[in-house]
């Protein structure tokens, strides 16, 4: 009789322990509002990118509704930011404290950026799959360069730059030789692969 007893109350604390776990579970798992399907559809329907044309308006002419979101370390946002910015670290975007803040954000449309475009490409990819609306920008480059071309002084050449055109320069990469000939070694422009002499060797001896 004390053992069915006793089998009892192992059984009712075992279900009240997994109740306990489903319900911590429901309050803090970071849940998604979109599936996958959804979030790749979305990341190229709308207009992103915020270049640094439309960033030197809103600094300096105050043109546009923008909130302006640093995504760096709390250390580089106090060294230095864009002008009316706020700072929430990469690692702590998904925070809830932080989400409700991007969606507190009203008629301000997020624009965020970081030490590097491909983390900011990153956190929106976040945002979106959390339900954030679609309508969220990222600026090209990063937090460096954006000083370089935009606020210190604006330099329209720059005023489209993104990292990956920064990376993959073709037209340097393909830039025909003035004569119409293919390029000597010395003529070829830094990274390319040097052309290489072909040279005949006869072979030396024999059985």
């Amino acid at each position: 009789m004390n053992f069915n007893k006793n089998l009892n109350n192992i059984s009712i604390l075992f279900f009240s322990f997994v109740a306990i776990i489903v319900v911590i579970n429901l309050f803090t798992t970071k849940n998604y509002g979109r599936s996958n399907d959804e979030v790749v559809r979305l990341l190229y329907t709308h207009e992103y990118m915020f270049d640094y044309y439309e960033l030197r308006n809103a600094i300096s002419q105050q043109a546009g509704n923008f909130l302006f979101i640093d995504l760096r370390t709390e250390a580089e946002y106090d060294a230095g930011h864009i002008p009316g910015a706020i700072n929430i670290p990469f690692d702590q975007l998904l925070e809830s404290r932080n989400i409700k803040t991007v969606k507190r954000s009203g008629d301000q449309i997020p624009v965020l950026y970081a030490g590097s475009e491909s983390k900011a490409q990153t956190a929106r990819l976040l945002l979106l799959a959390k339900g954030m609306d679609a309508g969220i920008r990222v600026m090209g480059g990063n937090y460096k360069t954006a000083v370089e071309f935009a606020i210190e002084d604006f330099k329209p050449a720059f005023a489209a730059y993104k990292d990956e055109k920064a990376r993959f320069d073709y037209r340097r990469f393909m830039r025909p030789s003035p004569t119409g000939q293919p390029a000597k070694k010395r003529d070829q422009p830094a990274g390319i692969i040097p052309a290489v002499n072909q040279q005949t060797l006869s072979a030396q001896g024999g059985c």
